[in-house]
């Protein structure tokens, strides 16, 4: 039983020596992370294109010195701009026409008048269809 006790005091003191130790050991300094440098254009998500729409109604309003039209269709009345191109599709038509406006939010890139029954039955009795 002697020899028992300064073996236990002998092993506290070494495994207090060694639970120090580990306790003192730090882990390396993370090392810093390379800062990214984002360009003003990479940063910015471009805007998607506006995408071109249809429009079919009836002409309610149309002044083809300012270039503007109201249609009135299922969707309700829109009032379109028309582009310096497509000015001159203005020309021949009337309020009542009914016609398809190929546009972006309110700006007309084309305005046609749609097939009538007429030129339909033209084309089969030709054979084209």
């Amino acid at each position: 039983m002697k020899k028992v006790l300064p073996m236990l005091a002998a092993a506290t003191i070494v495994l207090s020596i060694v639970a120090g130790g580990c306790a003192r050991e730090q882990s390396p300094p993370p090392t810093p992370q390379p800062v990214k440098k984002e360009s003003p254009v990479a940063a910015k998500s471009p805007e998607p294109k506006p995408r071109a729409k249809l429009f079919t109604g009836t002409i309610e309003d149309l002044d083809e010195a300012a270039g503007t039209l109201t249609l009135k269709g299922p969707r309700g009345e829109r009032r379109f701009q028309a582009k310096k191109q497509v000015m001159e599709q203005l020309d021949g038509l009337e309020i009542g026409d009914k016609v398809i406006v190929k546009h972006v939010d309110e700006v007309a890139l084309s305005i046609v008048k749609p097939r009538t029954s007429k030129s339909a039955l033209i084309w089969i009795g030709k054979g084209v269809l």
